[in-house]
């Protein structure tokens, strides 16, 4: 099997139509059918069925599309890696963050391209199970989050960079039925949230227990800023870290600052104790440089 092979089935997987993913890939249609009996051939099995109401993937096409998308997003990294060092562009950091820290990613990548331009840096934004699961298993070299997602790890140091707070987030037709003094007028609202695995999710069901209310969550959001979206939507109201409300503004949204010490949000900044990469180093010190008291 070749790359082009891979590129037009997942192609057919996204778009259903062999015509439309040989328009974009500008081959005829006959090669792309031609491309899939060969993949198929390879593999010894059906991936795709057509049908009068249009394409589907099998079962087994189902179960390799997973593996298809890993292959060429790996081949994409490699690329884009080996042209970096082919231009001179030897060092190479990788970094996952939460959303609501990325201003405080920001500045420490800014400073670091200010005396290191040459430093190839990916990010991946992470939330919930995915940033807790990344991080047991130790998969980036830096960690900009909050410290309920990270749990001790043998491996990693940390440091506090980032001091937030939960703030309640409402549509602003609702704004002048909600009184913090009297909680009850939250109740009756419904509520989006993040994904029921994000650590945040702990903090909020706490507060509301403290405050005695039962909130009616009638949506799940695997991204913090898609919860923000259904707010500015009008779907319902929301608990979030007031950071989010800075970058991601919305005409329809007002924010409530919430009193107490459950509403307090942490940021963490950790990094691989055996960093030995010239790049890693020069990060790590940059952040500490930054945030270490």
């Amino acid at each position: 099997m070749d790359t082009l092979q891979l590129e037009i089935f997942a192609s057919i997987a996204q778009t259903k139509s062999f015509t439309r993913s040989a328009e974009l890939y500008s081959i005829t249609q006959p090669n792309v059918s031609h491309l899939i009996r060969n993949l198929e051939k390879t593999l010894d099995v059906k991936l795709l069925a057509r049908s009068k109401h249009g394409v589907t993937l099998t079962e087994e096409g189902k179960e390799f599309l997973p593996y298809v998308k890993q292959i060429l997003n790996t081949l994409s990294t490699a690329k884009t890696r080996i042209q970096n060092m082919a231009e001179g562009r030897f060092g190479h950091i990788r970094i996952a963050a939460a959303t609501s820290i990325t201003n405080q990613l920001s500045d420490s990548m800014l400073k670091l391209y200010e005396s290191y331009p040459s430093i190839q840096v990916d990010v991946d934004i992470l939330e919930g199970s995915d940033m807790i699961d990344t991080f047991e298993r130790g998969e980036y070299d830096f960690y900009f989050t909050v410290q309920d997602m990270i749990v001790e790890h043998p491996e990693y140091d940390s440091i506090v960079i980032h001091e937030d707070r939960l703030e309640l987030f409402v549509n602003k037709d609702i704004a002048d039925t909600i009184n913090l003094n009297d909680w009850s007028t939250v109740e009756r609202h419904p509520f989006v949230s993040v994904l029921i695995s994000d650590a945040r999710l702990s903090q909020f069901s706490t507060m509301c227990k403290n405050r005695g209310i039962n909130p009616r969550i009638i949506n799940y959001y695997n991204r913090a800023e898609s919860v923000l979206l259904s707010v500015n939507a009008g779907i319902g109201i929301a608990i979030l870290p007031g950071e989010l409300g800075k970058l991601y503004q919305r005409d329809n949204v007002i924010t409530f600052p919430i009193e107490g010490s459950d509403a307090a949000l942490t940021s963490v900044f950790a990094w691989k104790k055996d960093t030995t990469t010239t790049a890693c180093i020069l990060f790590r010190d940059i952040v500490l440089s930054l945030y270490a008291i």
